[in-house]
């Protein structure tokens, strides 16, 4: 009985005590991290129609600000660079940023303002879902903690506003709203409701394959 003891001594003095202590803080703070993470914005072509049918509305009242992403960064792959530019995005991006384009144009463009982010896998991304040129805003890069308050005040009330802009800034429009944190794909679109002047809300975001299946009415 006392060689029992004295190892069930040495297991209470061993770095075993320690593992289990630091694992149960990592599950509390996992816990606390789970309890206190916002929402999830909705992915629109898995939610009712309901909900889209709410983005069409708000879209013909110009209400929305709607965050684009830019497209398939070359320096992160391996393929063909568009116009050869490293900086930019990849040459197999054209024909997902032409089919972008004509579901913009589907939604309808004539009481909608765009900005692009100056760099060039945002300029070259803005090329492709709209037919004109469109201006640069440098707040669309800088993606700093007033992202939100900057992109309300270059809204014009009853126009939509369109922002291609990067991931880090997405992630501040998804932090500023207390939304909890989404990983964007390459051209996902996020749709902003600001009719409100003192809460704006998230309705939900569209992957760049996804937007025949989002606005194809369904029960």
């Amino acid at each position: 009985m006392p060689m029992v003891k004295s190892l069930l001594q040495r297991i209470n003095n061993t770095p075993t005590k320690l593992f289990a202590a630091a694992f149960s803080a990592a599950a509390l703070t996992l816990s606390a991290t789970q309890l206190w993470a916002g929402p999830t914005p909705a992915d629109l072509s898995e939610s009712p129609f309901a909900l889209t049918s709410q983005m069409l509305e708000e879209w013909q009242d110009g209400d929305l600000i709607v965050f684009v992403r830019h497209l398939e960064r070359c320096s992160r792959v391996d393929a063909a660079c568009m116009d050869d530019q490293a900086s930019g995005i990849t040459e197999r991006s054209t024909a997902v940023g032409l089919g972008m384009r004509e579901q913009f144009s589907k939604l309808g463009l004539e009481k909608t303002d765009m900005y692009s982010s100056p760099l060039t896998r945002t300029s070259q991304t803005s090329s492709l879902l709209f037919a004109e040129p469109i201006a640069n805003q440098d707040f669309l890069y800088q993606c700093n903690k007033d992202f939100v308050k900057d992109a309300i005040a270059t809204k014009t009330p009853g126009r939509n506003l369109v922002l291609v802009t990067h991931s880090s800034c997405m992630d501040e429009v998804n932090g500023s709203l207390a939304y909890a944190e989404v990983d964007y794909n390459y051209g996902a679109a996020v749709f902003l409701n600001v009719e409100s002047t003192t809460k704006q809300d998230i309705i939900g975001f569209i992957d760049n394959d996804d937007w025949l299946q989002t606005l194809t009415p369904r029960s």
